[in-house]
């Protein structure tokens, strides 16, 4: 049995506006600084202007990805399950190299945490730079690389916890034996 959770696009839609608004005040800064101080020095505020559209416009093109796109943010079946919580897939994680899951809260925000067996293995087969270190930022601070952005998928926290347990509980250590 396969299920398929989509992603909040709500959610996402109005970070795409927030953060699109931002940009628009970063490029307003470099284009008019003018209007952000008196007198003539405008470099502080062309810098940052310059920073800050460079910054944002990335998050928005990630946004706008995530707002558009059809893939659903989280897949799981009787095998593993691929996590597309954060608008990037990355490959999928096998029943058999779960070693826990757990729940943790961070800045308002619940995650569930995948421990792994080899999970230097899972970061090493990954060929997309931008994935890779983001699986090495999650591995240095959560000593896993896995770990799926729960609010930022159209379901119910405990719910899908409970169901990831349950997967595991029912095909993890079934495979494993």
């Amino acid at each position: 049995m396969i299920i398929e959770i989509p992603i909040n696009k709500s959610k996402a839609a109005k970070q795409l506006i927030l953060f699109s608004l931002l940009l628009l005040l970063f490029v307003i800064m470099v284009v008019q600084p003018q209007l952000f101080v008196k007198g003539t020095k405008y470099g502080f505020v062309k810098i940052t202007g310059f920073i800050g559209t460079f910054l944002f416009t990335i998050i928005t093109a990630i946004l706008a990805q995530k707002v558009f796109n059809k893939k659903p943010g989280l897949i799981i079946d009787n095998n593993g399950f691929v996590d597309n919580s954060l608008g990037v897939m990355f490959a999928k994680v096998l029943w058999r190299d779960v070693t826990e899951i757990k729940h943790v809260q961070a800045s308002g925000e619940n995650f569930i945490v995948i421990s792994i067996k080899e999970p230097e293995k899972y970061i090493a087969e990954e060929r997309h730079s931008l994935k890779r270190k983001m699986l090495e930022l999650n591995y240095t601070t959560l000593k896993t690389p896995i770990n799926i952005a729960a609010g930022k998928l159209k379901v119910d926290f405990n719910e899908l916890l409970n169901m990831m347990k349950r997967k595991y509980e029912e095909f993890g250590k079934e495979i494993a034996n």
